[in-house]
């Protein structure tokens, strides 16, 4: 049997327990297509036609692995009923919604499932839908899902994760189903990578993360069951670090946040690791703030020393960047990451 040549066929590979001969080039690439639409960000979110035409025009440019067919960190918050404040610099301001507690909260969404017909979740799987039926076989569809710790502390509007008090465990279990309930519309919406991002990592106690790990696994297993590649992109202190490794159970793509390749893989204890990694990189490789080429060199350092299966970068490139900038970036990474063949 020969090595799979599309992108969805090394996913499945990859599902399988087989490394590719080089990693797969997913960089998230989302906002910057409202300015090919000429719409603002916030007319761009709302609309699946402007953002599957968008798409389709940036993978025709750029001829990545993938498409990042909706990424918004306020995705499921705002569903499930937190404001968006939209600021004069084009930023947004998350408002919590107005609950008393977890049952409260329960109480106003019915149940986890119906979140998947609230806010704009419709719209990234209509996204989804169509980017399958316009882009075929080409290139893998990728989606974002909030985190069951993230989500937990944008409802609690906790953003200082070094001043954070614990999280309620019965919140945590809440938005935990939540998550569940949003993957599974992503996969059988046709997603092929669901980047499953915690941005709010807090340092925990040791069993804290036990719990974490023990919500995420049937959310992982689900999308697995979908021949779909769980890809967990996790902003982790120290002792996340050391411990987190031992506790994924279920098998996924482990991605780790750098600002210098070089160096920060080292603190990760890549050999404990039984499932595959991949690494997201800084977004000022992508948008022209490189000018020595170092921080290329630190990256190519990375990719012969690590062998990622998996590479995308650390966040959604702005509106500003400049796509044949985007795209000279990523001929280097495609050319180094096939130079650096997995054994």
């Amino acid at each position: 049997m020969g090595e799979p040549t599309t992108p969805r066929g090394v996913i499945k590979a990859l599902l399988r327990g087989e490394a590719p001969s080089r990693p797969l080039l997913l960089p998230i690439i989302f906002s910057l297509g409202s300015r090919l639409e000429n719409l603002a960000l916030r007319d761009f979110y709302s609309n699946p036609t402007k953002i599957a035409n968008a798409l389709r025009q940036i993978h025709s440019v750029l001829k990545v692995d993938g498409v990042a067919c909706y990424f918004d960190p306020f995705l499921e918050a705002e569903a499930l009923g937190c404001k968006l404040d939209w600021l004069p610099d084009g930023t947004r301001r998350l408002v919590p919604p107005p609950f008393s507690d977890v049952d409260d909260l329960r109480q106003k969404l019915k149940s986890p499932d119906s979140i998947c017909e609230k806010g704009r979740i419709r719209v990234a799987c209509d996204v989804l839908q169509r980017l399958k039926a316009m882009l075929k076989d080409e290139p893998a569809l990728m989606v974002r899902l909030t985190g069951p710790l993230t989500l937990a502390a944008q409802l609690s509007n906790l953003d200082d994760q070094n001043s954070r008090p614990s999280l309620p465990s019965g919140l945590i279990e809440f938005v935990a189903e939540v998550t569940a309930c949003v993957a599974k519309e992503f996969v059988v919406s046709g997603a092929d990578v669901v980047l499953l991002t915690e941005d709010s990592f807090p340092e925990l106690p040791v069993e804290s993360y036990e719990q974490w790990a023990a919500l995420l696994e049937p959310v992982i297993n689900l999308i697995r069951f979908y021949d779909c590649l769980p890809a967990l992109m996790l902003n982790a202190p120290a002792r996340g670090r050391s411990v987190l490794p031992g506790l994924l159970k279920s098998d996924g793509c482990l991605v780790s946040s750098l600002e210098n390749p070089a160096a920060e893989p080292k603190s990760w204890n890549w050999q404990s690791i039984t499932s595959v990694f991949g690494i997201a990189l800084p977004s000022d490789l992508f948008v022209g703030r490189d000018d020595d080429g170092r921080l290329m060199s630190s990256v190519c350092v990375g990719l012969r020393d690590l062998k990622p299966v998996l590479l995308t970068s650390a966040a959604d490139l702005p509106t500003t960047a400049d796509l044949k900038h985007v795209g000279v970036v990523l001929k280097s990474l495609r050319e180094e990451g096939s130079g650096a063949e997995h054994g």
